[in-house]
């Protein structure tokens, strides 16, 4: 019996320490699978945000301040629709340096200016890509801004700034695209600043090959280059600096004639449609 006993306690220690090393074993397993589970993890994290870094980086960095401008842009870095696929002469800037931008002398900013007997209404307005109301604006007042450029009641001068905060410098990058298309594809401008600016709505950055791909797509512009190389991030630096000198404060800075659109507290078509009909009656 004791023999008994002793192989049946020998038996079942053999059973216990068998199942001990089997558990250790799976154990060990598990934290090998897991181990592979979070390095894989750990590595598509990496690759996922080297992705969006790629399509959503800065062109270059910093910005330079020396550039070219393009041919139809003004001193003040805007651009001026005398209909809605036609821009007016520009200043030939030629080269500009953001660095050396000077404070206006008047009180408004230049430009900004009582309208002449005979002359139609001009509006102004100061843009920024990412603000969400200058999306609200446009998404509410381009179209009826179109009809009154091709009935020649108005002309209408975006000056593209890039005031908000972005990880990717998106206002920048969308003014530099801004100016791409004005050199590239004019009669396109209008179309392309008022669709890219809307966007903001859905509250969304939009990445160069976004870009790119917009302006392809809807207006068979080639952009790519420029708007990869930063051709006119220098421009786009140099409007900034023009809209802080002159005291532009925040987008949309919306100006009719000498007035200010904000200060004169009046839903912006009645405002405007005032100033044609003011400008109808000299006819």
């Amino acid at each position: 019996m004791a023999r008994s006993s002793d192989s049946t306690r020998s038996a079942t220690a053999r059973e216990q320490a068998r199942k001990i090393q089997q558990e250790q074993e799976r154990k060990q397993k598990l934290t090998s699978v897991l181990l592979r589970v979070g390095v894989v993890v750990v590595a598509l994290a990496v690759v996922v945000g080297l992705t969006l870094f790629v399509l959503n980086r800065d062109d270059s960095g910093a910005a330079p301040s020396e550039g070219p401008a393009p041919a139809a842009a003004n001193e003040q870095g805007g651009f001026v629709l005398t209909s809605s696929t036609e821009l007016a002469e520009g200043d030939e800037l030629g080269q500009i340096d953001a660095s050396n931008v000077e404070d206006p002398e008047s009180e408004l900013p230049p430009g900004v200016a009582e309208r002449e007997t005979g002359e139609v209404p001009h509006i102004i307005i100061y843009t920024d890509a990412f603000c969400i109301h200058c999306a609200n604006f446009e998404a509410e007042h381009s179209a009826q801004m179109n009809e009154w450029l091709d009935e020649g009641l108005v002309t209408v001068e975006y000056r593209s700034v890039s005031y908000l905060s972005s990880s990717t410098n998106y206002p920048a990058r969308a003014a530099n695209a801004f100016a791409c298309m004005a050199e590239e594809s004019p009669e396109s401008y209008s179309g392309y600043v008022g669709q890219v600016t809307a966007n903001r709505v859905n509250n969304d950055e939009m990445s160069n090959d976004q870009l790119t791909q917009l302006a392809s797509e809807s207006f068979d512009a080639d952009l790519g280059e420029c708007i990869e190389d930063g051709t006119y991030r220098a421009f786009a630096s140099y409007t900034t600096r023009h809209a802080q000198a002159a005291g532009i404060q925040g987008t949309p800075s919306v100006y009719v004639d000498e007035v200010s659109w904000a200060d004169s507290e009046r839903p912006f078509r009645e405002l405007v449609e005032e100033h044609i009909e003011e400008y109808q009656s000299e006819s």
